[in-house]
């Protein structure tokens, strides 16, 4: 889609956002997700400082995910059952309004589509129809095809990677699928399970959530828990040039190096701390002094907060050799632009193996995205965004993105069944322990509740950063117009299900004094 630049605004600062999906990213490919966010973060940036709205910067970073083969999104995504790539995408703008696609095929950049859609509904239609704001399957593709997207094959989007995966996967569920029916014929009756709605082949739900920490180790005082964003060590790839609108079979197939393929046969594997730990910028101005963050640090990770690992009993696990990731969700960006506009949105693959159809929480507004705008009455010009990665069926049960948008903005936390004011850090931790991982549709379920949460929340006088997961790790980015780099971090939990979580504060140069201050004579 063509990016619409206006004359930049003097005043407001530019910031960009970013996750690669909440999961276990293995040590081997850290650099290669540092390196696709902080990528992805420098052409936002590039565009905002252009005068480019928000929607145009979330729109351009999440295509720059779509296009590497590490995310799942786009190009390299999961495939279904039946060894296709459908994807989901959706993006919002700061008016809340919507545009979504669910399960299309042929498509290489879903988060495109999804800005079509989200243009075309607010258009009329003959005899007052109402435009839709959400399309999935064929329809979705026939409506790109409509507005002059190009239908790619689905072998152009298929990697490598992709298709040795479902390869075992597929060799996996039907040796499973046969072992079923022997076991019925044996028993002359229904077995309890149901392997045609596939859920428990490797790459599922289950493979969403961290891998177990071993109980022998160690844990350090030192261990990557809520923290501000911190820069990596690594270096990333030359910025790649900007993709054309409507992209050929051949665009589509011309990518970097594939990365290291998941690995399926599981074995133990140990966790450690990122390797930037080491790499503060003491520059910059963190979300809280020292003496708070070291408190937090203890209220995310002390005794009360270690998830109990029964929760994690059975799961699959990364291979020995340690070079596997399993990041099967949604990616996502927001984005702040001159004019003080936020705007969200995420992209996705879903997860492997899955139905035909199956529509993931990257296409559902308040579960995978969601934007509470600034109210025209408040002074404070408050709004705030939320982008959410983990398991998209308990995301949807808990409206993951809308609730923590929500606690976020309100800064207020749930509480023997009411909601008390709290700090936004609190509201994040309490989002993920008590409105996602206690809700009685997730902790009740036979599928392990994983989930990533990157939140903004954006006033008159500044920007506020947060973020917070339960998987083992989690891929960010961060990045100003006044910095000349992108802040990036891998952020790894303790384990056992422990949430760990961090975030930033920016002040704007020219915020506006308080309104109870007085001008200086």
């Amino acid at each position: 889609m063509p990016l619409h630049f206006r004359s930049p605004h003097r005043g407001d600062t530019v910031a960009v956002f970013i996750h690669a999906g909440a999961g276990y990213h293995s040590k081997q490919n850290e650099y290669l997700h540092l390196a696709a966010v902080s990528d992805a973060a420098r052409t936002a940036m590039a565009v905002l400082k252009n005068g480019g709205a928000a929607t145009d910067a979330v729109e351009i970073a999440i295509r720059v995910l779509e296009d590497r083969e590490i995310t799942n999104a786009g190009f390299g995504s999961n495939l279904t059952m039946h060894g296709e790539v459908e994807c989901d995408a959706t993006l919002v703008d700061h008016l809340g309004r919507s545009g979504a696609v669910g399960a299309v095929p042929q498509i290489k950049n879903p988060i495109a589509l999804a800005r079509v859609v989200l243009q075309e509904s607010a258009k009329p239609l003959a005899l007052q129809r109402v435009p839709p704001n959400l399309l999935v399957g064929q329809g979705a593709a026939d409506f790109a095809q409509a507005y002059g997207m190009r239908l790619v094959s689905n072998d152009s989007l298929v990697s490598d990677c992709a298709r040795d995966r479902w390869i075992r996967w597929k060799k996996d569920l039907d040796r499973a699928t046969r072992e079923e029916r022997e076991s019925v014929g044996r028993n002359g009756g229904k077995s309890s399970t149901q392997l045609e709605t596939n859920d428990t082949p490797v790459g599922s739900t289950k493979a969403l959530s961290p891998p177990p920490t071993p109980a022998n180790q160690p844990t350090t005082p030192n261990a990557s828990v809520w923290r501000p964003l911190q820069p990596t060590l690594s270096t990333s790839p030359p910025l790649p040039t900007a993709q054309p609108d409507h992209p050929s079979v051949n665009d589509a197939v011309e990518r970097p190096p594939s990365p290291h393929c998941i690995a399926t046969d599981y074995g133990n594997l140990e966790t450690h701390d990122s390797d930037v730990d080491n790499a503060i910028d003491d520059t910059l101005e963190w979300l809280s002094p020292p003496s708070k963050r070291t408190k937090t640090q203890r209220s995310f990770d002390g005794p009360g907060h270690q998830h109990a690992p029964t929760t994690l009993v059975n799961q699959p696990r990364p291979g020995p050799d340690g070079d596997g990731d399993i990041i099967t969700d949604t990616v996502g960006a927001i984005a702040i632009d001159c004019f003080g506009r936020i705007a969200a949105g995420s992209s996705s693959g879903g997860i492997g193996m899955k139905h035909k159809g199956r529509c993931g929480p990257a296409a559902l507004v308040g579960i995978g995205t969601a934007v509470i705008p600034a109210d025209a009455q408040d002074p404070d010009q408050m709004c705030c965004a939320s982008v959410t990665s983990g398991t998209g069926e308990h995301m949807a049960t808990t409206m993951a993105a809308a609730i923590a948008c929500d606690r976020i903005y309100n800064s207020v936390k749930k509480e023997n069944g009411h909601l008390v004011t709290c700090t936004e850090e609190e509201a994040m931790k309490s989002v993920i322990e008590k409105d996602f991982m206690k809700h009685p549709g997730v902790a009740d379920s036979h599928c392990v509740g994983a989930i990533g949460i990157l939140s903004v929340k954006k006033s008159k006088d500044g920007i506020w950063f947060y973020f917070g997961h339960n998987t083992d790790s989690f891929a960010l980015a961060s990045m100003t117009g006044e910095e000349k780099k992108p802040i990036s971090t891998m952020s790894r939990s303790r384990g056992n299900g422990s949430i760990a979580g961090g975030g930033r504060s920016i002040r704007f140069k020219y915020a506006s004094r308080r309104r109870d201050d007085k001008p200086r004579a």
